[in-house]
């Protein structure tokens, strides 16, 4: 017990399996205090149909939320042991209808008291606990189907992970810094696009083409590696041009263009400027929907050197 008081919540999963563990042990020494020779399994299944809550194994599996594999092989054991019987729709062959035996009326009868003594026990039980635990299962059950637990810990462990991205400088003198650069914009080019010259001329000199010129070049790490690239280059004095945003395919997912891209903005800020422009293309939906998250409105009308630009956006900075 002092596992579970120690770990909280971290061990409600396993703490509950527990309980239920204790649960399917009393209900068993219970039913055989009544003389009934019932599986705790079928308690759900047995009820439905006894108190004509549901006539055929696929309402018998809505109702009682469980599987319709898992139903029918219950109605077959409980077939076996003579408690229903059972026989195919008259309208639908595919439908099975389920009924009581004799057996199953007579054990009905002995359920019916139990389920007497059981809510009168389980009243007792609830009133010397603080709060109502069946309503806070249901409400915690509710909550979990609403967003799954896995899906909670998936965007925790992303921010985990993201929280580890770092965004440097662009160091002229880092080999790491110049070949992270060079390959990850190379590699999204080449995979849409074909390197025009002055991708080239970016690429393998970013502090001239760059930095010398008054700009910035920002990358991204994660776990000792380049996994983004950034740049900014003066085009007036308040205005400067995004270009080279770009992620690792290995590292997708964490949210490093936006980090990316946020960083940008605060340096323009930072720099006093008061526009940004950028050229994209139409079939990089993801970088569009990235860049109208940062704030980027189309621009209209506007010329590119580059043939593969058919689009151009802007950031007016406050």
């Amino acid at each position: 017990m002092d596992f579970y008081r120690t770990l909280g919540y971290v061990a409600l999963g396993s703490y509950m399996r527990r309980l239920g563990e204790v649960s399917l042990q009393a209900s068993a020494q219970v039913y055989q205090m009544y003389g009934m020779e019932m599986e705790v399994k079928w308690f759900p299944v047995f009820l439905s149909v006894a108190q004509n809550e549901a006539e055929t194994v696929s309402k018998i599996a809505e109702y009682i939320g469980q599987s319709h594999v898992g139903v029918s092989l219950m109605v077959k054991e409980m077939t076996k042991a003579g408690l229903f019987e059972t026989q195919k729709g008259p309208t639908d062959k595919r439908e099975t209808l389920v009924r009581l035996t004799e057996k199953g009326q007579e054990m009905n009868l002995r359920m019916n008291e139990l389920l007497e003594d059981l809510l009168d026990t389980m009243n007792e039980v609830r009133n010397e606990c603080e709060t109502d635990v069946l309503r806070s299962l249901m409400e915690y059950e509710q909550v979990i189907l609403k967003k799954p637990l896995p899906e909670r810990i998936k965007a925790r462990l992303k921010q985990r992970e993201r929280n580890k991205v770092t965004i440097v400088p662009f160091d002229p003198t880092n080999e790491r810094h110049r070949q992270g650069f060079k390959r990850i914009n190379y590699e999204w080019i080449e995979r849409y696009f074909k390197v025009e010259p002055l991708d080239m001329e970016s690429l393998e000199h970013p502090d001239k083409f760059y930095i010398q010129k008054g700009g910035i070049v920002l990358l991204a790490e994660y776990q000792g590696q380049i996994v983004g690239t950034s740049a900014l280059k003066p085009m007036t004095d308040d205005c400067m041009e995004l270009s080279k945003m770009g992620v690792d395919n290995n590292a997708k997912g964490l949210g490093i263009g936006e980090l990316l891209g946020q960083s940008i903005i605060d340096e323009a800020h930072r720099m006093g400027l008061k526009r940004l422009y950028l050229e994209t293309n139409s079939r990089l939906l993801p970088a569009l929907n990235l860049y109208q998250k940062l704030g980027f409105k189309t621009v209209k009308d506007f010329s590119s050197p580059y043939s593969r630009a058919d689009v151009a956006m802007e950031l007016w900075l406050g």
